[in-house]
């Protein structure tokens, strides 16, 4: 048994406790690690940064939509892989770009009701798992500028309603960017279409006569039924020479050219058409004008 300690003993050893605390250095907390904190935002903890970054338009946004923005732009770390939020990157990291973009993509897909982790998700996939593919488009069929510098690659089937659709896009984005988008034409015929591999090897025969574009357009007017006789029929409307048109289109050359183009798709693990590329990164949003070219002015760091 301990000896009980009497009352003076008592307060002798407090004050020995504390007079002997005298003198020793103060024990802090533990500064929080990197990997403790939140993505910096300059506020305290809790606090959500909700002024609007300047220069990114919310008018479209009501009360609800708004906490819901300013929740995930809080949370969301910077595009450029630097250690604070979205929105603080956007207001004080001006040489990061992305983030811009990003953060006026979170605003269109909260105007759109898209929730917050679909908002985390589409901005994950569009710019923290992006992959840049090489694609061969030294054969393919193109239109625009050379030099320009952004490349836009579209692997298409013929007998694709989508792919037909959205050629008046590739139109528009031409129109739009005359000299800074050049578009490249990829084959990929899904097997179970019945004549679009057919297609794609007449137009590669009208490419070796320099007419690929004129027979392609007319092609896809015709989408809906491209016979051997269709095909033929746009070989002599268009100008070829039939005669070489048919040869090469039967060639083991014209025919390797369409298996090229689709064993790259297959390769890039696409799996449905159109897919369509820019510089390299497989684009993921809504075949509309507005949404491509936020994919095109990010690339040109508008």
């Amino acid at each position: 048994m301990h000896p009980v300690l009497s009352r003076s003993g008592v307060v002798s050893a407090v004050l020995c406790v504390v007079l002997c605390a005298w003198g020793q250095p103060l024990v802090r907390p533990a500064a929080a690690t990197p990997a403790d904190q939140k993505p910096a935002d300059g506020k305290g903890s809790g606090e959500l940064d909700t002024s609007p970054p300047p220069g990114i338009d919310l008018s479209k946004l009501d009360e609800y939509e708004r906490k819901v923005f300013f929740r995930i732009v809080n949370r969301e770390p910077s595009s450029c892989g630097k250690g604070h939020s979205l929105i603080y990157s956007v207001k004080h990291d001006p040489g990061c770009k992305r983030s811009v973009y990003a953060i006026k993509y979170a605003a269109k897909l909260v105007d759109s009701g898209y929730t917050d982790s679909e908002v985390s998700e589409e901005l994950q996939k569009r710019y923290r798992d992006v992959v840049h593919k090489e694609i061969d488009v030294n054969r393919a069929p193109s239109k625009g500028p050379p030099e320009a510098r952004v490349t836009l690659v579209e692997f298409v089937d013929y007998e694709c309603p989508h792919c037909q659709a959205a050629q008046s896009l590739m139109r528009q984005v031409l129109d739009t960017y005359p000299r800074q988008v050049k578009l490249c034409f990829k084959h990929f015929p899904l097997s179970g279409h019945t004549n679009s591999r057919l297609a794609a090897e007449a137009a590669t025969a009208a490419q070796k006569q320099g007419k690929f574009w004129p027979y392609s357009d007319k092609v896809w007017a015709h989408a809906d039924s491209l016979t051997p006789a269709v095909l033929e029929k746009i070989a002599k409307e268009v100008g070829l020479d039939v005669a070489r048109w048919r040869s090469d289109m039967n060639s083991d050359e014209v025919k390797a050219a369409v298996t090229q183009d689709k064993s790259e798709g297959t390769a890039l693990g696409i799996n449905s058409t159109p897919t369509i590329y820019i510089n390299g990164r497989k684009y993921a949003g809504r075949h509309d004008i507005e949404s491509i070219s936020d994919w095109v002015d990010e690339e040109l760091g508008k």
